[in-house]
């Protein structure tokens, strides 16, 4: 029984009935396994470039051992309070250390106080979907095509902005050896959250505005491309905060905490059968 696998970078062809995709599989004769294999150009090129087998990942098959396993749709995402206080619950204005703080690096039943959060023993799934942090488990992959960045509902709004102007992200993959600047963090809507105006007075003489982005997932920036996670790939994204607002060089005080998520969107496999 022969078994065949092509590799391509095929966009647009479509799976379903009546696809260029699915016409190409039903062309092999009954019970001759195929798999259809697809890679990202950029990641092909960078694995390439340094002397690494490239890895390729599960595009369409026509049963039997061509079944990678079952996709679904989700996030995949990593929660931190600023600041990064360990010892308390009372702040009153507090200032936001300049530092990089990683995310992704922690999972389910880590210290809380890893996170900044003196309260939570242990992180659990209000924080991080992560079953253990700064690596992809076996068994499991991912193709990512949104990212956003959202705060806590009950984050004040001078606070939001604060870290919006004060906050840089990047993305590290393998040990650094991929590092991609993504600058600072209001170019990544969150798409979710509370998003309006408040009276500040209850003459409402004055009005308080907090938002990063309207909440709809059509203002989340997105890759054209995916970022795609595989099994043991080692990542994590790190936020790089100044200690001073840019505009006035004023160093940062928050009035209360302000929790800080990036969160991915796309498919995620996992080894079962459908």
């Amino acid at each position: 029984m022969n078994e065949r696998h092509y590799a391509r970078n095929l966009l647009g062809l479509g799976r379903g009935k009546g696809g260029a995709i699915r016409s190409f599989l039903d062309r092999f004769a009954p019970g001759q396994r195929v798999n259809l294999l697809e890679n990202p150009t950029e990641e092909l090129i960078h694995d390439l470039a340094r002397g690494r087998q490239p890895r390729l990942f599960g595009m369409a098959g026509n049963g039997g051992d061509a079944v990678l396993g079952r996709i679904e749709e989700n996030y995949l995402y990593s929660t931190r309070r600023f600041p990064l206080n360990t010892t308390n619950n009372t702040i009153g204005a507090g200032a936001v250390a300049a530092q990089d703080y990683l995310y992704f690096t922690m999972g389910l039943g880590d210290q809380g106080g890893s996170a900044g959060y003196f309260s939570i023993a242990n992180l659990t799934l209000q924080q991080t979907n992560m079953a253990s942090g700064g690596k992809i488990p076996n068994g499991r992959g991912f193709r990512l095509f949104d990212l956003g960045v959202t705060f806590n509902a009950q984050a004040i709004g001078t606070d939001i902005a604060q870290m919006l102007d004060i906050t840089n992200m990047r993305f590290e993959k393998q040990n650094s050896t991929l590092v991609v600047q993504h600058g600072p963090i209001k170019l990544w809507p969150g798409g979710t959250g509370i998003y309006g105006y408040a009276a500040t007075t209850v003459a409402a003489t004055s009005l308080q505005a907090a938002s990063n982005g309207m909440p709809a997932l059509t203002n989340v920036r997105r890759f054209k491309s995916p970022r795609t996670l595989s099994a043991n790939d080692q990542f994590q994204y790190v936020l790089n905060c100044a200690s001073a607002t840019p505009n006035s060089n004023t160093t940062v005080a928050l009035g209360s905490f302000v929790e800080v998520t990036i969160w991915l969107f796309g498919q995620v496999l996992d080894k079962i059968a459908n």
